[in-house]
């Protein structure tokens, strides 16, 4: 089967994110069952290039500068506008490669709608995988994201995007149902499918990342720190663990994130918070640690702690399955479908600070039960998220998918020619950058000013150019003449061919 599959960040050069992570290691199990694997991903230098991947084809662009000229939609919707730059790079390469040599199947994530284009033409049977989508994130307000036009319309292109797809997978219950409660799925519409993890990576045996007295017990957590991984919980609990387990240390390994109030660091707070309590010598803020160390910090702590207010099914808890590190989680999200409560670790309620500190002291204060769910996580990692296993189920699913789509293919919303969407969608953008310069240049003395200020000092020729046209024209009606000299018409129409934004930042 000739497979695509498109993300904008693939491993190493757009980092190791959680959907990064996922498609790199969906690729290398489909190539190992035999696929022929293509990936299309951004690149990080801004160059196109090719290249061979570990028995898969990697492509990678760079995104759509020619959509910078629209300075309205970039002022006005900075994230939709980033985004498109790169759903349309991303397309135009998969229509190069399926024209070339056609594709059996495309799959993307949903975040974002990357898969707008391929499901409004229909031409490949498209796959959407659920991680979080964009919708879910404004309903609940993670990430302190709101409620605006900007990310409204990204809900909307998501959910558009999702309803004509031939199949979409989730990697838990709790998010499939919610997926499809917001979008009018049927429960039989959604495949759920596991998430998957490199088994050999990720192994109890092998080099320890975290050095420290053999007596101390280790405790990690991994992920940005932001609130939704529940950071401020686990801080808050630490001051009655330490109190009756001392010989412990926490290690929250991640990037430090400014979500905090106003804007502010949350490490910041978080170590203010641990001054307050007197705990500081209890806790290690390791910042980001590269990839490829990871499993030596997994397979080190003897706990693995993730407190989240919500998380759909978080790579960091099938790493820590597979590394054979007893797990506390919460019940929110898809954690709980993962980790055997009792068996493998212990779920808790989110945001409750006794229930965490209690996990942790029951694991602590019990070498026998954390090893006892330590064996137990690896055995379900190898019986149930080996990605080879998860790469099998994915090829079903795609023969299931190919069948659909040969059924709905002329369903497709837009049935012109390949080009025309993009096309329609580069004219729509620059209609919306016209109404809103025409509403605020009649409206505001400001902004004419500001626009006449910029075209002088940066489009020179343009700028005298639109001058000597308006001077002409005034001259016309003053003269009453019939008509302009050619050389002011072919001005004018020069200057009507450039952006309305030209000259304006």
């Amino acid at each position: 089967m000739r497979i695509c599959l498109i993300s904008r960040e693939f491993p190493p050069d757009t980092g190791w994110s959680g959907i990064a992570t996922f498609v790199h290691d969906l690729a290398l199990g489909l190539a190992e069952i035999g696929a022929e694997v293509e990936v299309i991903a951004l690149s990080a230098d801004g160059k196109n290039s090719t290249v061979d991947y570990k028995g898969i084809k990697l492509h990678r662009v760079a995104p759509v500068v020619d959509l910078d000229k629209y300075q309205m939609l970039l002022s006005l919707m900075p994230y939709s506008h980033s985004l498109l730059k790169s759903l349309v790079a991303l397309h135009l390469k998969f229509v190069e490669l399926h024209s070339a040599k056609p594709f059996d199947i495309v799959e993307v994530p949903e975040m974002f709608g990357e898969g707008v284009f391929l499901a409004l033409t229909k031409l490949c049977p498209l796959v959407i995988r659920l991680y979080t989508p964009h919708f879910k994130f404004i309903d609940e307000k993670l990430h302190l994201i709101d409620e605006g036009f900007d990310h409204q319309l990204l809900s909307i292109i998501e959910k558009l995007t999702l309803l004509n797809a031939d199949a979409v997978v989730s990697p838990s219950q709790d998010l499939g149902d919610y997926v499809a409660n917001a979008i009018g799925f049927s429960s039989e519409e959604m495949h759920i499918m596991k998430g998957l993890v490199d088994t050999n990576r990720f192994t109890p045996e092998g080099p320890q990342g975290l050095k420290i007295d053999e007596d101390v017990l280790k405790v990690i957590l991994v992920g940005r720190l932001e609130e939704r991984k529940g950071v401020y919980q686990l801080i808050r609990a630490i001051p009655q663990v330490v109190k009756k387990f001392p010989k412990v240390k926490f290690f929250l390994i991640g990037k430090d994130t400014n979500t905090a109030h106003g804007g502010k660091s949350v490490q910041a707070e978080l170590e203010a918070e641990l001054k307050q309590s007197g705990c500081g010598q209890h806790v290690v803020f390791t910042g980001p640690v590269p990839h490829a160390s990871m499993p030596d910090y997994f397979r080190s702590a003897d706990i693995f702690v993730l407190p989240s207010l919500y998380d759909n099914a978080p790579l960091t808890c099938l790493e820590a399955l597979s590394s054979g590190t007893a797990i506390i989680g919460t019940s929110a999200g898809g954690m709980k479908e993962y980790v055997q409560n009792g068996k493998s670790g212990i779920i808790i309620p989110p945001s409750d600070v006794q229930a965490l500190a209690d996990a942790l002291l029951e694991l602590l204060c019990d070498k026998a039960k954390r090893e006892a769910f330590g064996r137990e996580a690896r055995k379900s990692a190898l019986e149930l998220f080996d990605r080879k296993i998860t790469a099998r189920a994915t090829l079903k699913l795609y023969e299931q998918a190919i069948v659909d789509f040969q059924k709905n293919k002329l369903k497709a919303l837009v049935r012109t020619d390949k080009d025309s969407i993009l096309q329609s969608s580069q004219h729509l953008m620059a209609k919306f950058d016209e109404m809103v310069y025409a509403f605020l240049y009649k409206r505001s003395l400001t902004f004419r000013l500001s626009y006449w200020f910029h075209m002088c000092k940066d489009r020179p020729k343009l700028f005298s150019a639109t001058v000597l046209v308006n001077a002409a024209d005034k001259l016309t009606s003053a003269l009453k003449l019939k008509d302009k000299p050619a050389v002011i018409k072919k001005l004018e129409a020069e200057i009507k061919r450039q952006p309305v934004g030209a000259g304006r930042t």
